[in-house]
């Protein structure tokens, strides 16, 4: 397995302490703004502490969500996301306290996890069978698949338009991400090598970000994050599936069963609201 040795753009390095920065004040001004705005009252009704990277107390719930355009996202200069707006929701519904940790690396936040500084952990990341032998796992929230991003040219064509013309080409993904075993299992499958550049630095956002740049020729990552990704570049092109639709939950520490039950009853309760197919539209539906 290679490990990535591309340099990235300025911009590229500096976004996840950035990002971080950025968050922890957002959540400060969007709370003392809440006075007479009855959406962001809601949101502020669930206790956050912060968004840090420290343990939390007594009941509050300390969960860890990837910085990403479904998870955890800035874009719009005020705090959303899909996985960020249901959490609050439940959490607010349940009177939960959330202590909100911002992350980008999710071999950490897992390592994290399993040590107990984190209570759970909120990403990309499907569910699967490797993966549930380790970590406790919600219902599904969603579902998505894993694509091939790569730019086009002026012609709108792009260098790989297949699974099969993978072969001997280099791509890039994110660091303990289960992307990067797909890509070994597509090389075995289309009887070819596929060069995978495990980066241990960067989100599958930062990634494509690195794309976009010209950094890097390509990159794998999950279909919403892409797609909302290729709606701010149009030059992005994310035809080119690599696996089937996949299960996406959330993770938990599987010794905690009493959390993994609880959320299993109101995740299910909270998909089957209103609200929830609201979000769908948001962030899935229309992106």
């Amino acid at each position: 397995m290679r490990r990535s040795k591309f340099t990235h753009h300025s911009s590229v390095r500096t976004v996840s302490r950035y990002r971080l920065l950025r968050i922890t004040l957002m959540i400060t001004a969007i709370c003392a703004a809440a006075t007479g705005t009855s959406y962001l009252m809601r949101l502020c009704s669930v206790p956050v502490v912060s968004v840090t990277d420290e343990r939390a107390g007594g009941d509050t719930l300390n969960v860890a969500i990837e910085l990403s355009p479904m998870t955890l996202s800035t874009a719009s200069d005020s705090l959303d996301g899909f996985g960020y707006e249901i959490l609050m929701e439940i959490a607010r519904a349940h009177n939960v306290p959330v202590k909100i940790n911002a992350f980008s690396s999710l071999p950490d936040a897992l390592s994290k996890l399993t040590s107990g500084r984190y209570d759970m952990v909120v990403s990309d990341m499907p569910v699967t069978a490797s993966l549930k032998e380790r970590y406790g796992f919600t219902m599904p929230v969603y579902r998505d698949k894993q694509v091939l991003v790569q730019m086009t040219d002026s012609a709108g064509n792009v260098a790989v338009r297949s699974q099969q013309e993978l072969g001997g080409k280099d791509v890039w993904a994110a660091a303990g991400t289960p992307v990067v075993s797909r890509l070994h299992t597509l090389g075995r499958e289309i009887g070819d090598t596929i060069h995978v550049h495990e980066d241990t630095e960067h989100t599958e956002e930062q990634l494509l970000i690195s794309v976009v740049l010209g950094d890097i020729p390509r990159a794998a990552a999950g279909q919403f994050v892409a797609q909302r990704m290729a709606a701010d570049y149009p030059q992005l092109d994310t035809s080119v599936d690599l696996s089937f639709s996949q299960l996406k939950g959330w993770t938990i520490n599987k010794e905690d069963s009493v959390l993994l039950d609880s959320m299993n009853i109101w995740i299910s309760d909270f998909v089957n609201s209103k609200r929830y197919k609201e979000l769908v539209s948001k962030y899935v539906e229309n992106k």
